[in-house]
């Protein structure tokens, strides 16, 4: 069964957060690697009597994928009536394969989930200031807990819900695959999509087609997302910390930037239609980030949000 993310939204799976868990490793006695109980729902109820504080643990992403390295990012808020978003704190995460109370379990971990600040913030908070990361390789598909705990200041601790799908079901190309030689809008030929960057001012990352940057001996990066219609308010962002990147290494590899949506400004946003990159490329989300190497094949990929330190240093090593 496969559930979009509106559906795990209505079920309550995604962004399912509040689970107190400090002081866990006192009430269980066990190695803080493994955490151990005999089944999901006694696990679920003694976190709830333990530690500091609740914790909201909302994923940035929806096309993960079994038995590949997969980019989790993932943002916090405190629990409880003021919700507010937590900005700079380091992370870790524990894994389980299932969603199901009743299942027995031996959740994998702490995998570090570190903090990312981006380079060039809007303004101060409550404007986004940066993500949570993870790089986890999900052993099989199906629907997976995820477990976050704060490690800087107080222990705060809260669990998200997300699904997992196996290879031949990914919404889009992962990485190892070829990328498809797609003719993103540029200055000389828009594809039918008016205006080309939503970002004020555009972005000059439109200079050459995704089907020709992905031929011509350089690494590419090739973002998707629309800074102006961003449902998850993540794309603005995600832009501006591909811009500094691009100031630092634009005579080494290739910048395409393009939108989600033919982008007719008098729509709503209810109104908009898919680019025709858009459903060429199977996104169901937004914003990406597909670094590719000079032979054409997709080394790393970025779903939900990423800042400058991590795409440089995705790219970096295939500048040669």
């Amino acid at each position: 069964m496969r559930l979009t993310r509106r559906e795990l939204l209505h079920l309550g799976l995604v962004g399912a957060g509040g689970l107190v868990l400090g002081g866990l490793y006192e009430k269980f006695g066990t190695h803080p690697d493994v955490l151990n109980a005999p089944t999901f729902g006694q696990l679920l109820s003694a976190l709830r009597q333990a530690g500091d504080g609740s914790l909201q643990v909302f994923a940035g992403g929806e096309d993960y994928v079994a038995g590949v390295d997969n980019y989790v990012v993932f943002f916090l808020q405190h629990g409880g009536a003021s919700g507010a978003r937590i900005f700079g704190a380091g992370a870790r995460m524990w894994m389980t394969p299932t969603a199901d109370p009743s299942a027995r379990l031996t959740p994998t971990g702490p995998v570090p989930g570190p903090w990312f600040g981006y380079a060039h913030p809007d303004g101060p908070p409550p404007l986004p200031q940066g993500l949570n990361a993870v790089q986890v390789n999900f052993s099989t598909p199906g629907f997976w807990t995820l477990i976050a705990e704060t490690t800087t200041g107080s222990r705060l601790i809260g669990t998200t819900y997300i699904q997992v799908k196996d290879k031949g079901h990914a919404d889009t190309k992962i990485p190892g695959d070829a990328a498809i030689p797609s003719a993103t809008p540029t200055v000389a030929n828009n594809e039918g999509v008016s205006p080309i960057c939503t970002r004020k001012p555009p972005c000059d990352m439109h200079q050459i087609p995704l089907k020709d940057a992905i031929g011509n001996g350089k690494p590419t990066a090739f973002f998707a997302g629309t800074p102006e219609f961003c449902q998850s308010r993540n794309c603005g962002p995600s832009l501006d910390e591909l811009i500094a990147v691009e100031s630092n290494l634009r005579s080494q590899a290739n910048f395409v930037h393009a939108e989600v949506y033919l982008n007719d400004q008098t729509q709503t946003i209810e109104q908009q239609i898919p680019s025709p990159i858009f459903k060429e490329w199977g996104f169901q989300s937004e914003p990406w980030l597909f670094v590719i190497d000079r032979s054409g094949i997709i080394a790393s990929r970025f779903e939900g949000g990423f800042t400058a330190t991590q795409a440089q240093a995705a790219l970096q090593p295939l500048i040669g």
